[in-house]
């Protein structure tokens, strides 16, 4: 069965583990959520200042970790295990990046409402840090 939810995501980005002041992205929207043996699938949209049309988001996600797929304008395959490192691949109008995704920390939280993730992950692009990573995704 599909579900019609709100999804909000906030995204935290630092250069460093030290950066302390650090200005979250926020995207609220709306999405459908089906569950498939065990496993979630949630798409929703996601629209650019830069770009005329929305770029789709698929999260397939369950206990042990999240798959991330981007179509449109800006493309990319993204995988979170915790503690592992996943290559992933992020395209966009002004370039394409190949880069490793090393996932610290994942959560998966079900509540009486909808269900919540949480990804704190490090990219790497070219063996050199790139950022450092929390992704809060909330479904109701």
């Amino acid at each position: 069965m599909v579900k019609n939810v709100t999804v909000t995501v906030v995204g935290e980005q630092k250069s460093s583990r030290e950066e302390e002041v650090v200005e979250p992205i926020e995207l609220v929207t709306r999405g459908s959520l089906h569950e498939k043996d065990g496993m979630f699938y949630l798409k929703y949209d996601e629209y650019y200042e830069d770009l005329d049309k929305p770029v789709r988001n698929l999260l397939k996600f369950n206990a042990d970790g999240v798959d991330l797929t981007k179509k449109g304008e800006v493309v990319a395959a993204m995988s979170f295990r915790p503690g592992e490192t996943r290559k992933a691949f992020y395209s966009t109008p002004v370039g394409t990046m190949n880069i490793s995704i090393l996932t610290e920390a994942y959560k998966l939280v079900t509540t009486e409402t909808g269900m919540g993730l949480v990804i704190v992950y490090i990219m790497d692009y070219g063996n050199e840090c790139m950022s450092f990573n929390v992704l809060k995704i909330t479904v109701e």
